[in-house]
């Protein structure tokens, strides 16, 4: 085996909730927009020479569709790991983004400026979220032992979460962290629980204009 592992993770497509501005976890599972479909099947096209070994997806509709073409082109079945899912949004979950500004509620402008410190009542904070992500994928890499790329389906503060974690830096940092639908970053993992972010060819960055958040 070798000393490290790659993953490459991937946030999910343009959904419906992200169309309309909506936060989904709990109370909706929304499906991907067909834009979200045709970035997904281009997320396909730009791995289908990566060495890809697993994929693994968060266990909502919009991930597991994200890597639904990469799996037929590379005959792979998906893994489901639950710790991929989205961030706990307690009370606002379902609610829309646009009404929660305009109602200024303290404790939703208090989250903006700081995730980690002023978490959704009832929801997570964004340090834990990176770090479930990933203590679940160093289980699975510990596990399964990959000799290629694991493609991880997960979520923007998913992402931001792990970011900010590996950089063992703190909640407000996430606000200038951007993870565009089908954004991509590489992560190294290392014996003893070390991870490292990778600059690599693989992640490619899209020019059109989309949901940032």
């Amino acid at each position: 085996m070798l000393p490290y592992a790659d993953v490459l993770l991937v946030r999910h497509g343009e959904s419906e909730a992200n169309r309309s501005g909506q936060l989904a976890r709990r109370s909706w599972d929304p499906p991907l927009t067909q834009k979200g479909v045709l970035q997904s099947e281009r997320l396909a096209t730009q791995l289908i020479t990566a060495p890809v070994h697993y994929i693994v997806t968060s266990p909502l509709l919009r991930a597991r569709e994200t890597v639904a073409p990469l799996s037929r082109i590379h005959h792979i079945q998906p893994i489901t790991l639950d710790d991929l899912a989205e961030v706990d949004l307690g009370a606002w979950d379902g609610r829309r983004l646009k009404d929660l500004e305009t109602a200024n509620l303290p404790d939703f402008m208090a989250w903006r400026k700081d995730p980690e410190a002023n978490p959704p009542p009832g929801g997570e904070n964004i340090v834990s979220v990176g770090e479930r992500v990933l203590a679940t994928l160093e289980s699975f890499l510990e596990n399964h032992r990959p000799s290629g790329l694991t493609v991880a389906a997960t979520h923007a503060d998913c992402i931001k979460g792990a970011v900010l974690v590996v950089l063992q830096t703190h909640g407000p940092a996430s606000r200038h962290i951007l993870v565009p639908n089908a954004g991509q970053l590489l992560l190294r993992h290392f014996d003893r629980g070390r991870w490292t972010i990778m600059f690599s060819p693989l992640c490619q960055a899209e020019d059109e204009n989309q949901n940032w958040d």
